[in-house]
Order: structure tokens, then sequence, then C-alpha cells
């Protein structure tokens, strides 16, 4: 077994995403933490939470199969570990799932140029795409929309396939990660109206060589971990 970093950036189901992942490989010792803020993981989703630990004693509690959810209170959140932690948590996890992005609970976003926080580790990159904004105006589930200049000019435009992909495709080149180790995944394909755009959306982007699937985490979730890592 190889290790490996996964940061799950974008909008639309990374919360749901990070703790299916953390479950799948939960067999193994994993690290569900954040470079920005996240809620801590629910007791039921974790073997051990830390708030602010040393790198001793994230490194003891890593020693060990599980998931231990760890970052820095920071109010009702928590954000980044120290470097020191950040460090030893790579030396001991065999696993770290690292929510990297913050969109303000919306489907969708776009970046500023501090964003997305990840992780000079990363192995992988998931990108979370959020079909609930199908066909709706940018400005109510595009975080950020207004950095695009035709939308900042026409916030009513509604969501489809175009603005998928552009949502898409900005977040992976602004992750630093080469093509083949990054996924994007249109979730929240609960009905026929948005699996058919989000499968137009991703062979779209098959097309340019990017990794896609359309599915709906919240009810089956199976295929996540195996195909982030490419097993």
């Amino acid at each position: 077994m190889n290790k490996a970093c996964i940061a799950v950036i974008g909008a639309g189901g990374k919360t749901t995403a990070v703790r299916s992942l953390a479950r799948r490989l939960s067999g193994f010792s994993v690290l569900w933490t954040t470079t920005t803020h996240i809620y801590s993981a629910a007791p039921e989703d974790c073997r051990l939470r830390l708030p602010d630990p040393t790198a001793e004693e994230l490194a003891a509690a890593l020693a060990e199969p599980g998931v231990v959810c760890a970052g820095v209170p920071a109010g009702e959140k928590l954000t980044a570990l120290s470097p020191e932690s950040w460090a030893a948590a790579c030396r001991a996890a065999d696993y770290i799932v690292c929510e990297a992005d913050g969109a303000h609970r919306l489907p969708l976003k776009l970046h500023r140029a501090d964003e997305p926080v990840v992780p000079a580790e990363t192995t992988h990159v998931l990108v979370v795409l959020g079909l609930s904004a199908l066909g709706r105006p940018v400005r109510e589930v595009v975080h950020r929309y207004a950095l695009h200049p035709a939308w900042a000019a026409a916030p009513e435009t509604p969501v489809g396939v175009a603005e998928l992909c552009l949502c898409a495709e900005e977040a992976a080149a602004r992750c630093g990660l080469p093509q083949k180790n990054i996924r994007l995944l249109f979730n929240q394909a609960d009905d026929e109206r948005r699996m058919q755009a989000g499968r137009q959306a991703a062979a779209a982007l098959a097309r340019q060589g990017f990794c896609c699937r359309v599915g709906a985490l919240q009810k089956d979730d199976a295929f996540l971990a195996p195909w982030v890592l490419g097993e």
C-alpha cells in the first residue's frame, strides 16, 4: 500500500465525500483534517477527535488503524494543524483526507488567487460539483461567481452544462496537480434531469482527458475511494 494525501475541493458535497473516503479507508490509519475550516467529525465517523494536538500526540494516535479527526479549534470549527503536527501526520498516517476549500454551503464555486489551499504533499485531488445548481442563477448557487467577468455582468445567468464545465475546469487548473491525479465528481444527481446534465458535462471534460463520474453520494458512495485512488 502506498501512502496517499487526498485533497477534496469544490462544492456541493465535499464533507460527504470526506466522510465517505475516511470511512472506506478506516481499516488503515486515516487523518481527517482541513487546510481551511471544517466542523469536527461526528463521534460515529471517527475513532478519535484531537483539538490542537502536539506532533507527538497526533503521531501516537495515527499509529493505530482508524480515523482520527484533528485540527486547531476556531470558534465552532477546526482549522489547519500546526506545521509540526502536519509533518508528523504525513509521516504517521496511511491516508490523509483533507478538506481544502470552502464554499459557504453553495453547490458550485470559483476560486480566489489564494484558493484552494492544497497541501504540497497532496497525491490526489477530488473536485466535487453540485448538480443542485442546475437551472438556477449563478448569483444564487456559485460561491464567488463575480470572479468570472461575464457572470458579474449577468448574475441571472442560469447554470447549465457550460457553466458546470467552467467551474470544473477552473477548479482543476487551480489545484496544481497533473490531470491524471485529479478526479471530477458531478454530485447530487438525484433525478434524471441532473443525471443527464452531469453526463453531458462529464463527456465534454472526458474529451479533454479528465477522469469524471456522475453520482449521488448520499445514495451510493461505494465507488468513491477506489475511483479517487485509481484502484
